[in-house]
């Protein structure tokens, strides 16, 4: 064999020994995922049939069962005539929490979607929905009416 011979055998095992090497093995450390404890539906709606303006309220408790962050999804779906004699209806809803409202919205004709979290949660909390309407007789509209589409999802 001949140097030139060698060295064409030896260079490439002298360039690709630090690809042999040992290097660090990054470890993944896992990542925390919160455990989901509870979750609850909470389904509300109402239809207005009568000809003048009319108020209906409605009051549920959701009992947590524990404490962590509390995930809270709405879907709210809202229509309200705008009559000629009187003022347009609404839907409002509020969440109550150890007395205090902490989180309130009013619609009259859309659909909207709220989502938010709220860190440290225990105890319970208050779904409160007061609404007025009618159901104008002058089109083909149907009655003023709401849905409300709620999860309440309690993590740790």
């Amino acid at each position: 064999m001949t140097m030139r011979n060698l060295l064409a055998f030896i260079l490439p095992i002298i360039l690709m020994s630090g690809c042999l090497s040992s290097a660090e093995v990054a470890i993944d450390e896992p990542i925390y995922e919160s455990e989901t404890v509870q979750e609850i539906n909470d389904n509300q709606s109402y239809q207005y049939w009568n000809i003048v303006p009319m108020g209906m309220g409605n009051e549920s408790q959701i009992v947590l069962n524990g404490s962590g962050q509390l995930n809270f999804t709405l879907e709210l779906t809202a229509f309200f005539h705008e009559p000629l004699f009187w003022e347009q209806g609404a839907v409002n809803y509020s969440l109550i929490h150890e007395n205090e409202t902490i989180w309130s919205v009013e619609l009259n004709q859309s659909i909207e979607n709220y989502n938010f979290t709220m860190e440290n949660m225990s105890g319970n909390i208050t779904v409160q929905i007061q609404s007025n309407g009618s159901d104008d007789q002058t089109d083909n509209k149907p009655g003023d009416f709401y849905i409300a589409k709620a999860v309440f999802t309690l993590k740790r």
